[in-house]
């Protein structure tokens, strides 16, 4: 019994203080978000009708918002892209993606667009996506 209790210990220290630092981090990125200043998004990006996912940024400025693929020839979210849904991973996407990642289904003049962003990081990118006005779609949880 003398023996667990050190791991025990260790576990639980070990336990707050990732979530101290995950609440940091984002308290961080929210307070950047309320200043106006810079924020980045990772983000992935798949054209509908699509399989292959792609790695990029989402960068928001005072100026507006910038779709910065990670490499190039990859996919970008075209200017006038609207959101349409909000959902969990569906079929196939939860055997490629993070089982954590919420799908944001977008549509523009280009086309049909999908999203998958962090669930702590989605409030960012919907408020910038969202014009003045307009109603957010709520999320679909099951």
């Amino acid at each position: 019994m003398s023996n667990v209790l050190p791991f025990v210990m260790c576990a639980l220290l070990g336990a707050l203080a990732v979530a101290l630092y995950a609440n940091r981090r984002q308290e961080r990125l929210t307070a950047r978000f309320i200043d106006g200043r810079r924020v980045t998004v990772s983000c992935l990006i798949c054209p509908a009708g699509a399989d292959r996912w792609e790695r990029g940024l989402f960068v928001i400025e005072p100026e507006g918002w910038s779709w910065e693929p990670r490499r190039a020839g990859a996919p970008v979210l075209p200017v006038d892209a609207r959101v349409v849904r909000i959902r969990r991973l569906e079929g196939r996407e939860k055997n490629r993606l993070h089982y954590r990642l919420l799908m944001m289904e977008c549509t523009s003049a280009e086309g049909d667009v999908r999203l998958a962003v962090e669930p702590g990081r989605l409030e960012h990118v919907l408020m910038t996506l969202a014009p003045a006005g307009y109603e957010v779609p709520r999320p679909v949880v099951e």
